[in-house]
């Protein structure tokens, strides 16, 4: 421990001495704010009020306490606007955070515990505490690898959900980031001198295509940076977000949800160019134009064996591509064959479909690290190459609309550019059932809904305040269900019911409906609390 943090320890050690850690100190423990942003979300009032509460934030052994300051991060959901699955070839995404988001507590423990607590998660039928040893990382003086960690998390399926908080530590420590001094009995290496307790709330639904995951492992990442003053970068954040789940949790998504959650701003969509993970800015919506997520509430999963086939047939065809005309330009990213070169050069070459052992002898295995290939699978290639190609164009035409549309000089003038930006999404979307298998009736039921009425808007106006229109919409993200984005201009109010009771109607479901937009955790930047004694902030007073 550094002279510095053994002054700041020894402090805080001595502010505590008059209460001691028993049954009755939290009733006589008050909660006190002495770090704040300028940013009030109402997720975060709700956690500052079960911090206020007694017995708000406490389950079994698990509780927060005087002794360290507690730190809280917040990090958003997003909704994928336009890109989706195309990312991890190397796509642009336009990308939106959400309103809705995890809120996340921590402060230090004196050992090397680490504690969580997720709030209201027995909901899913899971349990909602844990509680491990950063010693647990570690075979001997050795750490762990990859493989063994993901199986250790695996181990109850109702506590797997803390792979993706408590990976994070791993991450940390795999990939050389941790702090620089010893961890416990592991002299020399590097690593966590203290343990955490971590509590996370959430009003993102698990599955729903809007990246709950993502907003997991920022907040955990930003919690930890902040505790262990590791001072990250954003980018570097969501790459070490991005390996907790593709290495610990095991599921192979790309990083626009990473990114998004840490690096969005509220009211601005984030152009990401893929090629790993540069920000080519933010881009304000027109005037009177809004995002609305419409929730199918059919659960996918970026694990699920669909999607992973998928992108392991696009990194098949970027291998064919590789090896039989030596495309060293592509630098790994299928994105970066331009869609008329692609359909007049290689489109013929590539097989429609290949079984995997005949792809491995022909051609061993692709670059990707995060797939393998299975010898007994058919993958579909062309189809799962041709729509990244044709995604990444779809994209960079759809941001040029919005740029358009946004430096019109009215709304009538932008109504042209919009208009072209909600036939792109339409074609999205079909690409995503036609093109790549990642469809679902469910998602196709909103989708045509939608086009039918903004085809048929019940007001030819689109006037601030009057009634507007349904511009576009498509599946997001993964595929496979989750939630349809919508791209809209006025108030869709009234057409929106007739949306949600349409679908209640073909599939007896409820949908749920995300509007507005907040921060990404380095815009709202931390909270910091202290417990502090009633009788010591009285003297305090005196």
């Amino acid at each position: 421990m550094s002279p510095m943090h053994a002054k700041h320890f020894h402090k805080a050690e001595s502010e505590t001495r008059i209460c001691t850690i028993s049954g009755d100190l939290r009733k006589a423990m008050t909660i006190e704010l002495i770090a704040r942003n300028d940013i009030k979300q109402r997720d975060v009032l709700k956690f500052e009020a079960l911090l206020q509460d007694s017995g708000g934030i406490a389950y079994n052994e698990f509780s927060f306490d005087n002794r360290n300051d507690i730190i809280v991060v917040r990090a958003p959901a997003r909704l994928d606007l336009m890109g989706g699955i195309a990312d991890y070839c190397g796509a642009n995404v336009f990308e939106a955070t959400l309103s809705n988001a995890v809120v996340m507590g921590s402060q230090l423990r004196q050992d090397e515990q680490l504690q969580i607590f997720s709030i209201g998660v027995e909901s899913e039928g899971l349990k909602p505490w844990l509680r491990i040893s950063l010693n647990d990382f570690y075979r001997g003086d050795d750490l762990k690898t990859y493989g063994e960690i993901n199986q250790f998390f695996q181990r109850d399926v109702k506590t797997s959900w803390a792979g993706y908080i408590l990976g994070a530590f791993y991450v940390l420590l795999k990939e050389g980031k941790s702090p620089l001094y010893p961890p416990f009995g592991k002299g020399g290496k590097g690593g966590f001198r203290h343990g955490l307790n971590m509590v996370m709330q959430s009003d993102v639904p698990m599955g729903a295509g809007i990246s709950s995951s993502a907003a997991i492992e920022i907040a955990a990442m930003v919690s930890i940076n902040e505790q262990y003053q590791l001072n990250l970068e954003p980018l570097e954040i969501a790459r070490l977000a991005q390996i907790v789940e593709n290495r610990v949790v095991g599921a192979p998504c790309g990083i626009m949800d990473q990114i998004t959650s840490v690096a969005g701003e509220e009211g601005k969509v984030v152009s990401i160019l893929c090629q790993p993970d540069k920000i080519l800015g933010l881009v304000e919506l027109p005037e009177n134009t809004y995002l609305v997520g419409i929730n199918s509430r059919v659960k996918r999963s970026t694990a699920g064996s669909a999607y992973t086939d998928t992108r392991t047939a696009a990194f098949m065809g970027l291998t064919i591509l590789s090896k039989e005309f030596h495309l060293e330009e592509l630098n790994g990213y299928l994105c970066r064959l331009p869609v008329q070169e692609f359909r007049q050069k290689y489109w013929d070459v590539l097989p429609k479909e290949i079984n995997g052992g005949e792809f491995l002898d022909r051609y061993g295995e692709t670059i990707d690290p995060i797939t393998t290939i299975d010898p007994k699978k058919t993958y579909r290639v062309r189809s799962r190459v041709e729509h990244p190609i044709y995604e990444h164009a779809r994209v960079q035409q759809f941001i040029e609309s919005m740029k358009s549309a946004h430096n019109a000089p009215d709304l009538n003038s932008a109504i042209p550019y919009l208009i072209k930006a909600g036939k792109l999404m339409y074609a999205s979307h079909w690409s995503y059932r036609q093109r790549v298998g990642l469809g679902s009736s469910n998602t196709d039921v909103i989708v045509n809904k939608i086009r039918e009425l903004g085809e048929n808007p019940p007001s030819p106006s689109f006037a601030k305040g009057v009634q507007g229109r349904f511009l576009g919409a498509k599946i997001t993200g993964g595929g496979g269900g989750g939630t349809v984005a919508a791209l809209c201009v006025g108030d869709v109010s009234n057409a929106l019911e007739q949306v949600i009771s349409h679908y209640k109607a073909k599939t007896g479901i409820d949908a749920e409906i995300f509007t507005g937009s907040s921060p990404g955790a380095v815009a709202f930047g931390k909270l910091k609390y202290r417990y502090v004694c009633a009788a010591n902030r009285h003297l305090r007073n005196l």
